[in-house]
């Protein structure tokens, strides 16, 4: 009777081996399909429920679906990299015929006033390229993780002032009306104070480019954050669709033809704030064009 219970023992054993030993050889042939299969969902699975070999899948799967996940961020970052090459690419083709055509016309005439008027605009578009290849940098930096976020403690309100009032003859140039909320916000924020800077002067430029006559701050406050409100008023022809101000390259209609705008100074903004633990958004209300930033209270 023991002969044949050792010998059940021994079969169901070499069952179990035979079992375990053709799981295995799936799970290897998976395994090594996995590259070709990951874009597809890559997770491994057997049909043997052995517990010490479940657990070994469930360590594999972790490290497949890390795997799926950097590769998807590979590929977004490739996409990323290919639209903002394309966008730049349009963007600077307009500035540099501009000056190429400006050239032109300063090396045919000797008329002094126009010459004057010739080096100015050439002076504008190059200060624009400059302007436009800064955006470009900062952006890639950011996109790839190489902007490391120096947070410290900011007065809000004293920033935003101090940096709308150093445009203060631009505005006075352009006509546009400044107003800054008479109550001041003495709260600070906790943010990293050159991102913060990049956001505002990217906001005044904003407003310089495309506000009718009036512009106005204000602040709010809750628990946990400072809020910074934007708003000026648009031009009459101005098309502005608000759900796309912060896709990268997005300008104006009536602006696309000229060389003011990249389209890249709201996208960089929205991008830096939230590396702040900050949120920014944008609406239409009438015929005002508002920013809201959220920032952490100090």
């Amino acid at each position: 009777m023991w002969g044949w219970i050792f010998v059940l023992l021994a079969l169901a054993l070499l069952f179990y081996i035979f079992l375990l030993k053709k799981q295995l050889l799936t799970l290897k042939r998976e395994v090594k399909e996995l590259p070709n299969r990951s874009a597809f969902g890559g997770r491994l699975s057997l049909d043997f429920r052995e517990k010490a070999l479940m657990e070994l899948i469930d360590e594999l799967n972790q490290m497949v679906d890390a795997f799926e996940e950097k590769n998807r961020q590979a590929k977004q970052m490739e996409e990323n990299v290919k639209l903002s090459i394309a966008g730049l690419s349009h963007d600077l083709r307009t500035p540099l015929t501009s000056i190429k055509g400006y050239v032109q016309l300063l090396h045919a005439t000797t008329d002094e006033t126009k010459r004057l008027h010739y080096v100015k605009v050439i002076e504008q578009s190059v200060m624009r390229l400059i302007e436009m290849t800064d955006h470009f940098y900062e952006l890639a930096r950011i996109e790839t993780n190489q902007r490391e976020v120096s947070f410290t403690t900011i007065s809000l309100s004293n920033l935003v002032e101090e940096i709308f009032l150093t445009y203060y003859d631009q505005f006075e140039e352009k006509k546009i009306d400044l107003q800054f909320q008479e109550q001041r916000m003495n709260r600070q924020i906790i943010a990293d104070k050159l991102m913060l800077t990049r956001v505002i002067q990217n906001i005044v430029q904003n407003i310089l480019r495309y506000a009718n006559s009036n512009a106005v701050i204000s602040y709010s406050r809750n628990e946990k954050y400072i809020t910074l409100n934007v708003k000026n008023d648009i031009k009459p022809d101005s098309k502005v669709a608000v759900e796309k101000v912060f896709m990268r390259f997005y300008t104006e209609v009536t602006s696309r033809t000229n060389t003011e705008a990249s389209g890249l100074g709201l996208y960089l903004s929205k991008k830096l704030v939230e590396k702040m633990n900050g949120e920014m958004t944008a609406e239409l209300d009438g015929n005002w064009f508002i920013l809201t930033i959220h920032l952490p209270i100090g």
